[in-house]
């Protein structure tokens, strides 16, 4: 597998990575997966203005622009002979090499690393169990609306769902809300409307949450878990996956996922809207 590596394009085994890059000792770094298939980078321009966004809001020297971080990817995607796969894109981003401590150089020089991953199998409409989290969201932390590579309350509650027999987990946030799942958004449908979580409840910023939204296919409410169970249905989205129905939800008996009608609608307005 060949990788980009700040400038170069090497085999992922020859990557000579600093023992003192801040994304690796402080977990101080943004990230972002985008798909590629038919030949095009999924939403990209929406996938670039996350990313730098994120770097911004951050403070990262971030400055390759929209275009010539494009031209990386495909250039990327040819070298590994990927064009006509299915893939999953992960650009991360890191403050680069610094002394020890916290403080951080004003003109600190990032780590840029592109990695591909293919996407062998299908999970589109595949029905999912959730568990519930025991690791509350902190919604007042900007870290909870942007991919950073501080990961592991995601990282340890996927784990923990696995363990006890579900896929993911549904994070609730400090004021008891619902927020989102370990690796997707979640929508769910009350009285033929379908709500997502705004992003002040400590959301992340998915992508095709966003295509949701931008379409009018979704409006935002906050919602408590014990609403949460009242929904008719409920999906998850992220950008990898597009849309999976919720079957069930930890120890509660309801199932969401019946409604095969609703669902075939929903793709059918997601692909003429071309969301997927």
């Amino acid at each position: 597998m060949i990788i980009y590596a700040n400038g170069k394009y090497i085999l992922q085994n020859k990557l000579n990575f600093d023992i003192s890059d801040r994304g690796l000792l402080l977990g101080d770094g943004v990230f972002d997966t985008m798909l590629y298939q038919d030949n095009e980078l999924i939403f990209y321009d929406d996938h670039y203005a996350r990313l730098n966004r994120a770097a911004k809001l951050l403070y990262f020297n971030f400055s390759i622009k929209n275009e010539e971080l494009k031209k990386i990817i495909l250039k990327l995607i040819k070298k590994n002979n990927f064009q006509n796969k299915k893939v999953a894109i992960r650009t991360n981003i890191t403050r680069g090499i610094s002394k020890r401590g916290l403080d951080f150089e004003k003109n600190h020089m990032i780590g840029l690393y592109i990695k591909l991953n293919l996407v062998e199998s299908s999970l589109l409409l595949k029905p999912i169990k959730l568990n519930i989290a025991n690791i509350r969201r902190n919604n007042t932390s900007p870290i909870s609306q942007n991919k950073t590579l501080n990961y592991l309350d995601n990282v340890i509650e996927k784990n923990r769902a696995a363990r006890l027999g579900y896929e993911d987990s549904i994070f609730l946030n400090i004021d008891d809300k619902v927020s989102c799942t370990t690796t997707s958004n979640i929508f769910y449908v009350q009285k033929n409307k379908i709500f997502t979580p705004p992003l002040k409840d400590g959301v992340l910023n998915g992508i095709i949450r966003g295509q949701f939204l931008k379409k009018k296919i979704a409006t935002t409410r906050s919602t408590t878990l014990n609403n949460l169970i009242k929904s008719d249905n409920i999906f998850l989205t992220n950008s990898i996956f597009g849309v999976r129905p919720v079957r069930h939800i930890f120890a509660y008996k309801k199932k969401f996922d019946d409604d095969k009608n609703f669902y075939t609608n929903l793709l059918n307005i997601l692909e003429s809207k071309k969301i997927l």
